[in-house]
């Protein structure tokens, strides 16, 4: 499924692998943006994190915030489905997006989307969280380590 089965494909511009320009730093709602930010380092984390998200559906910012409220929802909740990345990256995701979306006057049900943060399962969980070691494989890191 891509993008234009979730919205009118009259919104989003295909552009093959070509990795366009999503970002004007010229406009107004990008000024709003990264203005409103403090942190130097909050500044490039979600420039990041927005840059990705506008390019994996090939849109730029002004285009994506005059979107339906619901075409914009049901693609950040599909992206954050998609995304095989821990919890931590998704709050990331989802407070960018947010922040892109609050300050640009595009309200969303935030509630909603926030229950889309779920982490993938990594195959080495116990009751949802990491396991410890197991004896065997503590052993084995000992046998290669230059410890003993």
């Amino acid at each position: 499924m891509h993008t234009c089965d979730l919205i009118n494909s009259s919104h989003v511009e295909r552009c093959g692998s070509i990795k366009m320009q999503v970002l004007d730093e010229k406009s107004q709602v990008y000024y709003n943006f990264i203005n409103t930010l403090h942190s130097e380092y909050t500044k490039e984390s979600y420039r990041f994190c927005l840059e990705k998200f506008l390019n994996h559906y090939r849109i730029d910012l002004l285009s994506f915030l005059k979107l339906p409220q619901q075409d914009i929802s049901n693609l950040i909740i599909k992206y954050l489905v998609e995304k095989k990345v821990s919890r931590q990256y998704k709050n990331l995701i989802t407070g960018t997006l947010k922040h892109a979306c609050e300050i640009n006057d595009v309200v969303l049900n935030w509630k909603k989307i926030k229950k889309f943060t779920n982490s993938e399962k990594t195959g080495n969980e116990t009751n949802g969280r990491d396991r410890g070691n197991t004896h065997e494989e503590i052993q084995t890191i000992l046998d290669f380590s230059d410890l003993f």
